[in-house]
């Protein structure tokens, strides 16, 4: 092991231990490593040790619900619901009566984390009507995430307002090429969560082979500039019968890389990183948290489409306790944690 890189890590890993940041030459370095190396292993045992520290070793399960499978006129290379793509010729929509229902019976099994997930022209009007139906058929404490389009401050504490607790955003990789999107309109939403009520949650996606170094710190940096509080790392899936179809798809080790590297940029304030899809890997290295996915999804095909994926919850909590986690997910702990009424 090259002794030099060994210190800089400990010295890294001290300083978030601290709590404080660690320079972006520092994760340019990190990111630079042989994801195969004894120094990039040696650096995912240090983000789990931060994990073990900062997360109190508390491993999350979140549940997310895929609102609606209709085709999406912004037609990401990436996402299997682009119009463009044909890969479905029928469109579906969870009803809010059965998200409430598949809710219920997952709080019942001990779980109080949600997302619900929707495509970019769902209306801040449907959802605020779905939180308030879920807050009023629901008692009792838990997060519910949004994964939606664009909005503004106004909106976001609207949603706030309607029982949510969180939105997930994010300046995606290969904004404005891989997308039709305007960057400086994804980073202008991602502006609007973090002055309203609502946390602000985001990530790394979607990672491929062609995404720079720097490209990734200049993520990292923002969602330390935004007070980011959960940051995920997401591999971008090549999803047959889109652009991406067959192009080679980033290492379960370099992503747990990266993850160890997300864990070093904390600064000790994300207490939880998560990773997308579950990858064990990752967890040994610092990432404490992954979801489980019903419904409409942009990494699915259509034989896939409103199916649970091969993890449910009581094999995840397994993959997080065999990763060395404790399960953590009590309705104690949410109460204690939620800013929500």
């Amino acid at each position: 092991m090259d002794l030099k890189v060994k210190l800089i890590i400990d010295k890294a890993k001290e300083a978030v231990l601290r709590d404080e940041y660690v320079g972006k030459d520092t994760l340019l370095l990190l990111l630079s490593l042989d994801p195969m190396s004894e120094e990039s292993k040696y650096l995912g045992s240090a983000g789990r040790e931060i994990a073990r520290v900062k997360a109190k070793n508390k491993g999350r399960i979140g549940s997310a619900f895929g609102m609606d499978l209709v085709p999406c006129k912004m037609n990401c290379k990436f996402c299997s619901l682009g119009e463009k793509w044909h890969l479905f010729d029928e469109s579906y929509e969870f009803t809010h009566e059965e998200v409430i229902e598949e809710m219920k019976k997952i709080i019942r099994m001990g779980f109080y984390q949600f997302t619900i997930r929707t495509t970019e022209f769902y209306t801040v009007d449907r959802l605020c009507e779905l939180g308030r139906k879920i807050r009023s058929e629901i008692p009792g404490k838990y997060f519910i995430g949004l994964n939606i389009g664009e909005l503004t401050v106004e909106e976001a504490t609207r949603l706030y307002e309607a029982g949510f607790t969180s939105a997930y955003h994010s300046l995606r990789l290969g904004e404005g090429t891989d997308t039709e999107f305007d960057p400086e309109v994804r980073k202008s939403t991602m502006e609007a969560i973090a002055r309203s009520p609502l946390s602000l949650t985001t990530g790394l996606d979607p990672i491929g082979i062609e995404h720079t170094n720097e490209e990734l710190v200049d993520r990292i940096e923002l969602f330390r500039e935004l007070n980011a509080s959960t940051v995920c790392v997401m591999k971008r899936i090549s999803v047959p019968g889109t652009p991406m179809e067959g192009i080679e798809m980033v290492s379960d080790e370099r992503i747990a890389q990266i993850t160890a590297v997300v864990r070093m940029a904390s600064g000790g304030k994300w207490k939880n990183v998560a990773v997308s899809p579950p990858n064990m890997i990752a967890l040994t290295y610092g990432a404490n948290t992954f979801g489980i996915n019903t419904g409409a999804n942009p990494r699915f095909t259509k034989q896939k489409l409103g199916k649970w994926t091969a993890f449910d919850h009581a094999t995840a909590v397994q993959f997080l306790r065999d990763a060395g986690y404790d399960f953590s997910d009590s309705s104690a702990e949410i109460n204690s944690a939620l800013r929500h009424p």
